[in-house]
């Protein structure tokens, strides 16, 4: 999973309140919250304990069946994962996080009908407090599918409930795509202004321009993405456009 989602994800793992529930649940919240603790210091094994323990106190407890689902995909441990969000699920039908987590998982399996199924049985649930990361998923889904014009409606979305630079960058990229260049420029251009230093935006912004055919506006900004991010993916794409366009500004006219 991507650390990113994986982030917004470990927002719903909030410590739930006990008044009103019984010792054997207040004792299993305990040991669910020392779990998150352990899963926020990224001591997989110590949380894996608690969280176990939290459901042998109280089987019904669909926050540590979520949890350890959440721990085995961060893990990379894909089977074990799935298995205990869909225990999660077993335990409260309408539980969105859990999914907006299987969806993940079966969108990475590429089992892409599966994944829009789980995405939206998440959104069903109007009580649903995080639907912009399903949102932000489901056009992920859609992009890897080439069905831009989707992942265009996911995204906006996404934005339209959390106002976010990733969100606002795969927009742009996903209008790019879509062949909708200026309202991809427009779009990039806004993120830039929310988000200066994110190289991901510079580097859709600079093929945006150079989309539309501004070259020296597209040079501008693959340079700041190896500025920003010198080591990344991102700088290395922009420093094969940064070489083919200096080559080509270079050329002497009517040189072939």
């Amino acid at each position: 999973m991507k650390r990113s989602v994986i982030a917004l994800m470990l927002l719903t793992l909030a410590a739930c309140a006990t008044a009103g529930k019984t010792d054997d649940a207040k004792m299993a919240q305990g040991y669910y919250d020392r779990g998150v603790n352990f899963l926020q210091m990224k001591d997989y094994q110590s949380a894996i304990v608690e969280f176990q323990r939290s459901i042998k106190t109280d089987p019904k407890n669909k926050m540590s069946y979520y949890a350890l689902g959440l721990v085995y995909d961060m893990m990379g441990k894909t089977a074990d994962a799935e298995n205990f969000y869909k225990e999660a699920v077993s335990q409260d039908p309408d539980f969105s996080e859990a999914h907006n987590a299987l969806g993940g998982i079966y969108s990475r399996q590429q089992k892409w009908k599966d994944a829009e199924k789980e995405f939206r049985k998440a959104l069903d649930n109007k009580l649903y407090e995080t639907p912009h990361i399903t949102y932000l998923n489901l056009g992920n889904m859609y992009m890897e599918q080439h069905q831009y014009e989707k992942a265009v409606d996911s995204y906006r979305d996404s934005k339209r409930l959390v106002y976010q630079d990733i969100t606002i960058s795969k927009l742009g990229a996903a209008l790019l795509a879509a062949g909708h260049v200026k309202d991809a420029i427009s779009e990039l251009q806004e993120g830039i202004a929310l988000s200066p230093k994110n190289a991901d935006m510079c580097l859709n912004l600079g093929l945006a321009y150079l989309k539309d055919g501004n070259k020296r506006a597209a040079l501008g900004q693959f340079k700041r993405v190896a500025e920003l991010a010198p080591t990344s993916d991102s700088a290395r794409t922009a420093q094969d456009y940064i070489t083919t366009l200096e080559r080509d500004a270079a050329r002497k006219p009517g040189r072939k």
